[in-house]
C-alpha cells in the first residue's frame, strides 16, 4: 500500500528513517515534513516521529486541487481536513470550507464528528491527498517524560526519539550496551521487544532498574563494561545507545568509543542495525566496521550537537 506519512518536524531525517526500516517501506517522493512510500508492513500503532497516516490517492498542484475533490472517491459520510506547512500564506480553514461545499454539492453527506470517510490534504510545495488511517497518539510520550519517572539525569534522550531509535533498529532483541536510566529499554518493553541493558556505574544501573519497574517491565539491566560485553557473538539484531558526552566519557577512559563500536559490532548479527548517539563526529571508526546507512543531527543546546549514526552491519562474504 502507498501511503502519505506526516513526519514530526522536530526530526525529519530520524522519522524518515523510522517509517522506512519499521515499515519496510521504499520511498517514493518527499516534501518538506511529507514522505509519500510504498509500505509492506503496518504497525503504525509504534511509530513515535509521524504525526499521521494517509492511504495515497494523488498529488497536485493547488489550482488543481477542487478537480480532484470534485472526484475523489467516497464512501459513506465524509469530511475534508486542510494541513499546511510550512504555507503562512495559506488560510487553511478558508480552504476546507471550499472543498467541504465541493462534496456537499456532488450529494455527499459532510459529518465533522465521526465521519466515515476522512479525506486529508496536506499542502506544502504540492497538494497531497489521502484517506487517513492513523493517527499517533502523542500523549503517551509526555506521560513518559523523564521528569516522570523514579531516577532521571541531564540531558537524556526524549522517550519519542527513544522509541524511533529503537523501530530504526528493527530488531526484536534489542541491547542498549550503555543504558542509563533506561529509556531505550522502557520503549523497546512497551513494544513488547525482547531487551538487555548494560550500565557501568552501580548507582545508576539501580537508577535504570527502578525505571523499569515503575513502568512494570522486566528488570533486565546488569552492570558491565560496554568495552567488553558478557555476550557471546552475535546474539542481538538490535542496538541503540547514546554515547556519553564529553568529560564522562573521559571517566571511561580514552578508548570508551573506539572498544564499544567494536563490541557493538561483535554481538550484533550481520545484517543488523545499530543506531548510536554521540556528541563528536566518529564517521571513520564506524566505517571501519559498519555501513553507515545515514546520519542525523539534533540540536540540545548551543554546546551540544547530537549525532544520530544509523549503523547496518554488512554481512560477511
Amino acid at each position: 500500500m502507498k501511503g502519505i506519512f506526516y513526519l514530526s518536524g522536530e526530526n525529519t531525517c530520524l522519522a524518515s528513517f523510522e517509517v522506512l526500516n519499521l515499515l519496510e517501506a521504499e520511498e517514493i517522493d518527499r516534501d518538506v515534513q511529507i514522505l509519500i512510500a510504498e509500505f509492506k508492513k503496518n504497525c503504525f500503532y509504534r511509530l513515535a516521529l509521524t504525526h499521521e497516516v494517509s492511504k495515497y490517492y494523488t498529488t497536485c498542484d493547488l489550482d488543481e486541487l477542487e478537480d480532484v475533490i470534485g472526484e475523489i472517491p467516497v464512501k459513506g459520510s465524509c469530511c475534508v481536513r486542510v494541513v499546511k506547512i510550512r504555507r503562512p500564506d495559506l488560510n487553511s480553514l478558508e480552504l476546507e470550507k471550499r472543498l467541504g461545499r465541493i462534496l456537499w454539492k456532488r450529494g455527499c453527506k459532510i459529518d465533522l464528528t465521526n465521519p466515515d470517510t476522512h479525506i486529508r490534504v496536506y499542502v506544502s510545495e504540492r497538494c497531497h491527498v489521502g484517506y487517513l488511517i492513523h493517527v499517533t497518539n502523542k500523549k503517551q510520550f509526555l506521560e513518559r517524560h523523564p521528569n516522570r519517572r523514579p531516577f532521571s539525569m541531564p540531558c537524556v534522550i526524549p522517550p519519542k526519539i527513544g522509541r524511533a531509535m529503537v523501530n530504526i533498529t528493527a530488531g526484536k532483541r534489542i541491547l542498549d550496551p550503555m543504558c542509563g536510566t533506561g529509556t531505550f529499554l522502557i520503549e523497546a518493553g512497551l513494544m513488547g521487544l525482547d531487551f538487555v541493558g548494560v550500565e557501568a556505574y552501580e548507582r545508576i544501573a539501580r537508577g535504570c532498574a527502578e525505571n523499569l519497574r515503575f513502568f512494570k517491565l522486566p528488570v533486565n539491566v546488569i552492570m558491565g563494561d560496554a568495552r567488553n560485553l558478557p555476550f557471546r557473538d552475535e546474539v542481538f539484531d538490535g542496538i541503540v545507545t547514546d554515547f556519553p558526552y564529553k568529560r564522562s566519557t573521559k571517566l571511561f577512559g580514552e578508548n570508551l568509543v573506539e572498544k564499544a563500536v567494536e563490541e557493538i559490532h561483535r554481538v550484533l548479527i550481520d545484517g543488523g542495525r545499530a543506531v548510536m548517539v554521540i556528541n563528536i563526529d566518529i564517521d571513520d571508526l564506524i566505517k571501519g566496521y559498519f555501513e553507515i546507512e545515514g546520519k542525523c543531527y539534533q540540536r540540545v543546546h548551543k554546546n551540544l550537537e547530537r549525532r544520530f549514526y544509523i549503523c547496518r552491519k554488512v554481512k560477511k562474504p
